[in-house]
């Protein structure tokens, strides 16, 4: 019975330690970008930082488009003060992000202006 029981807990332990980290990154001409991930089973919980490389905090962004794996996480703001934008992703039952996967990053800003690139483990 105590071998028994001693499985089932070190089992329990085990299981609960399968979370996996991962963090992608990429870049473009103005842009550099980083996701950062949690993985657990298929509960996925990240946060990309976008960071405008001509930057400081007095810049304003009339529009800004991001659209990353074509429209899987999108975000449109106008009248945008910040050389530094962040987005949250999280989902549940969801088919969770591999690390051998990239991320295409798609990025307009004033109506004018568009960068594609990757973020990718590096």
């Amino acid at each position: 019975m105590n071998k028994l029981l001693i499985a089932v807990l070190l089992l329990g332990i085990l299981s609960g330690c399968t979370s996996q980290f991962i963090t992608f990154s990429g870049e473009s001409k103005s842009w550099a970008g980083k996701y950062t991930s949690t993985i657990d089973g298929n509960e996925e919980h990240g946060s990309y930082e976008f960071h405008f490389k001509d930057g400081n905090e007095s810049i304003q962004f009339e529009v800004l488009d991001i659209n990353i794996n074509n429209g899987k996480t999108t975000k449109s703001e106008q009248n945008v003060k910040a050389a530094t934008i962040t987005l949250s992703s999280n989902c549940r039952g969801c088919s969770v992000t591999g690390k051998e996967e990239k991320q295409k990053v798609t990025i307009k800003w004033d109506d004018e202006n568009e960068e594609t690139f990757y973020l990718q483990e590096k």
